[in-house]
């Protein structure tokens, strides 16, 4: 689903994230671990198409996409929820649910009920606070708005970039809850970046560590669990 080879990100005149190697398979789900700037988030936007300082290979689904835009991503299937949730405040929940469906680029009513009563399904609680202003919302619920816009868009891969920030216990089982029956029930891909390492070991196939802006490891869950040399590593 998602291969990156040789790649690099950064900023203008500020390189974060050196010859990344990552790949993601159909219906895996892959955590990166790491620590605060180690460059996951860095590597996630460049892979995204939101950071203009990058080169290297990506290939999503088959193709070669790297240097695509965004808005080309997405309407691929490639879908970003940011770390800092990047809700719509002015906006009613529903309203923000809508611009998810407007940025695949579908406009079809009929594709998007079923996509909305598809998300509802997974996100009750959106249901029941629709029409209020998303600004409103608490932190969790307002990560179940940036879930359920993705989620809109009708994503084959979703890239969550830590997801439980800021979130109580019994939110953070309820997201990962929700990855795992999206990939159980849907098929989906999932790149996570999470820095709740046990809640991700849980629900991962693989995962990958990143230390000083590269991928120094890539090892299965219970390899990381077992194994004192890795952890020494990450």
């Amino acid at each position: 689903m998602l291969s990156v080879h040789d790649f690099h990100a950064g900023y203008p005149s500020v390189p974060v994230v050196s010859g990344a190697e990552l790949r993601v398979e159909r219906g895996e789900i892959v955590s990166l671990f790491g620590h605060n700037g180690a460059g996951k988030s860095t590597l996630m936007k460049g892979v995204f198409g939101v950071l203009g300082d990058c080169r290297g290979e990506v290939r999503f689904n088959d193709a070669a996409v790297a240097g695509a835009s965004t808005r080309s991503l997405m309407r691929r299937g490639m879908v970003l929820v940011p770390q800092e949730r990047g809700v719509f405040p002015s906006l009613t929940v529903a309203e923000n649910l809508r611009m998810g469906f407007w940025a695949s680029g579908e406009s079809a009513r009929a594709e998007y009920d079923r996509r909305l009563a598809r998300t509802l399904g997974y996100l009750p609680i959106l249901d029941e606070r629709k029409d209020d202003r998303a600004g409103e919302l608490s932190g969790g619920q307002q990560q179940m708005v940036s879930i359920g816009r993705a989620l809109l868009a009708g994503p084959k891969l979703l890239l969550l970039d830590e997801p439980s920030t800021g979130l109580a216990p019994n939110l953070v089982d309820d997201i990962m809850a929700l990855v795992t029956r999206l990939r159980e029930e849907e098929g989906l891909s999932v790149l996570l970046v999470e820095q709740n390492v046990g809640q991700a070991l849980a629900v991962s196939d693989r995962v990958y560590l990143m230390k000083g802006g590269r991928i120094i490891h890539e090892a299965t869950p219970d390899q990381l669990t077992w194994s004192r040399s890795l952890w020494d590593l990450f």
